[in-house]
């Protein structure tokens, strides 16, 4: 560490170094910026971690790999430009640097890490390019000035929690490229109100847009052979299965049509701008917590002869909200 040195607020690399190895300039709240000479190769781990009073790093084209934690908690740290020589970002690299508002990465990197921007809430542009196959757990995770990403067709999975919290952004669109979604993905992007999905998608896993409650319109690209493509304006994600098909995702302006066998696990939940919901006779079972969060519900309607069942199955809270309707009243309602 002794290599290290800050003077008048800028970092000193020695000369010939190939590596800025752990810990560097960690904690270091007097650096303020920081030129990395063109012999370093690797940034190592937690490198400038807590650095707040950083502003400028030069990053020059010898760089290949930017290792763990490497800039997290950097939280003046404005703007930076990752050259295309680096081929890896490693996990939590930026988390935390909340000052942080534009980004490009570079197309030598195919993998977008775990927590690789967490919490950047400054962040209101970022440029993906179509090297990425992976978006990785929690990588825009907090990001709340983000309102719009464009992903790449060389995307195939977006994991679990990717862009949870993301409050800012408003549409999203699956390219063609991307087979599975990942629980909790798009989880509480509070400001979403539009999502397409592609023919490509084979798994959306639980929750993945749940606590969405500005979400008004769920497209289905025609050839998709899991889910039903949005030819009747239902607004909701519905899975084929052996036993017939599954409500998975729904929004305040479902329509649930009658071929619906099944409303699933926290099909609405977080819906808070659902205000009714017609549940028709072909429904034979309702999940648990399928309607959990919808502060906003007034009215179920549903079919007379099956009240009791419906009652059975959903929470005691929501018995009150329940009017049931002669069998075609009930359908009629569902077409609306």
């Amino acid at each position: 560490m002794a290599n290290y040195k800050v003077k008048n607020g800028v970092g000193i690399i020695p000369k010939g170094k190939t590596t800025v190895g752990f810990p560097a300039f960690e904690g270091r709240t007097d650096l303020m910026s920081v030129i990395i000479p063109e012999s370093v190769m690797r940034i190592g781990e937690s490198a400038f971690e807590g650095c707040t009073g950083l502003t400028s790093v030069i990053i020059p084209n010898s760089v290949t790999m930017i290792e763990e934690r490497v800039f997290k908690d950097c939280t003046s740290l404005a703007s930076i430009v990752i050259p295309d020589s680096v081929r890896t970002i490693g996990e939590s690299a930026f988390e935390g640097c909340t000052g942080l508002t534009n980004i490009v990465i570079p197309n030598s990197v195919t993998t977008i890490y775990e927590h690789v921007f967490f919490g950047c809430t400054g962040l209101t542009s970022v440029v993906i390019p179509d090297s990425v196959t992976q978006i990785r757990t929690g990588a825009f995770k907090g990001c709340t000035g983000l309102t719009s990403i464009i992903i790449p067709d060389s995307v195939t999975d977006i994991w679990e929690n990717a862009f949870e919290d993301c409050i800012g952004l408003k549409s999203i669109v699956i390219p063609g490229s991307v087979s599975v979604i990942g629980e909790k993905a798009f989880y509480n992007c509070t400001g979403l109100t539009s999502i397409v999905i592609s023919k490509s998608v084979s798994e959306i896993r639980e929750y993945a847009f749940g606590g969405c409650p500005e979400l008004s319109r769920i497209v289905v690209e025609w050839g998709n052979v899991l889910y039903l493509p949005s030819d009747d304006g239902c607004n909701a994600l519905i899975q084929r299965d052996a036993k017939g098909y599954i409500l998975c995702l729904g929004c305040k302006n479902t329509i649930i049509p009658d071929t619906v066998t099944k409303i699933g696990v926290g099909a609405f939940y977080g819906c808070t701008g659902l205000t009714s919901i017609a549940i028709p006779d072909s429904v034979k079972e309702i999940e648990e917590s399928a309607f959990e969060g919808c502060t906003a519900l007034k009215t179920i309607f549903v079919p007379a002869k099956r009240a009791d069942y419906y009652k059975k199955r959903l929470p005691e809270e929501l018995h009150r909200l329940i009017v049931e309707l002669p069998a075609e009243k009930s359908e009629s309602m569902a077409e609306k």
